[in-house]
């Protein structure tokens, strides 16, 4: 199982070039790459695509490409004198009016979106830079995964220490409701006879009266329930075949909360409310901790 969170990063220098490169990721439905740094161009952004590839599915993964070279560099410099131009006729006249207190510096233009605009354009690099460039992001790559299935294996541990704990309690509650039910029967039984004392009504319809209300108040349908949806999570989170679990694993949080809800409205046992508010508690910290579950 991998969590959502995860970092590495690292720098190396071959030849006249350095890269520092660092992958961060937190949790997110889908899988969101954004991508910073000097060295980020198209075709920079497709080979890290094209490494990352199937290789993780949710999570927002920040990606920071830091490219140094110190080979002759060519840059595109666009200045687009027609703007600037219709711009100053405009603004000049302001200026007179509001007594030079508007600023005009030529810092101040530059700074005008669409005057000017300065683009490096990169050398391509030659095959071998490339397999060397390509090798060592695939490195750093590799030492990311690694930490989210490190942080995924210590998430899965305190979801299998919550799962055994709702067991636990599941089993408890169980054989609690199965006294309940008939204790329930029995209550409402002399309820009913006591009301109906001076009537003449047959002991069948009393007993059947009585075993459709105690039958309102059985929780055994919703404990069957909650064991399968905790039986369903736990193969699942065990389950190394299954690549993307997060989704699926949320789901079932909330149908265990909602058994849970359901329960604890139903019965009137006191013991039996102290075990659901005990499952709900563990329920409480599986859903927080599937949020950062691929």
């Amino acid at each position: 199982m991998k969590s959502m969170t995860g970092f590495a990063q690292g720098r190396t220098e071959f030849s006249d070039i350095a890269i520092n490169i660092s992958f961060k990721s937190l949790n997110h439905r889908f899988l969101d790459l954004s991508f910073k740094g000097t060295g980020v161009t198209p075709e920079s952004e497709k080979l890290i695509k094209e490494i990352v590839k199937n290789r993780i599915n949710r999570g927002k993964v920040e990606i920071v490409f830091n490219l140094f070279d110190s080979r002759q560099k060519k840059f595109n410099i666009q200045f687009n004198e027609s703007l600037l131009q219709e711009i100053l006729e405009r603004l000049l006249p302001l200026k007179e009016q509001y007594d030079e207190k508007i600023d005009l510096s030529f810092d101040f233009l530059l700074k005008i979106p669409m005057i000017f605009h300065l683009e490096y354009i990169a050398e391509e690099s030659d095959e071998s830079s490339l397999t060397e460039i390509k090798g060592f992001i695939e490195k750093i790559f590799a030492e990311f995964l690694q930490s989210r299935e490190e942080e995924g294996r210590f998430i899965l541990k305190s979801l299998l220490d919550n799962i055994e704990t709702i067991e636990k309690n599941i089993e408890i509650t169980r054989k609690s409701s199965e006294t309940l039910e008939q204790e329930l029967f029995m209550k409402y039984k002399e309820k009913i006879e006591k009301i109906l004392q001076d009537y003449d009504m047959d002991e069948k319809r009393i007993l059947q009266e009585a075993a459709v209300i105690a039958e309102k108040n059985c929780i055994n349908e919703e404990i069957n329930r909650l064991e399968a949806h905790t039986q369903r999570l736990k193969k699942l989170l065990e389950d190394n075949k299954v690549p993307i679990k997060g989704r699926e694993a949320d789901f079932l949080a909330q149908e265990m909360q909602r058994e849970t809800h359901t329960i604890a409205a139903k019965t009137g046992s006191q013991e039996v409310y102290g075990h659901v508010l005990a499952i709900r508690r563990e329920v409480e910290k599986i859903k927080q901790q599937v949020q950062n579950v691929e």
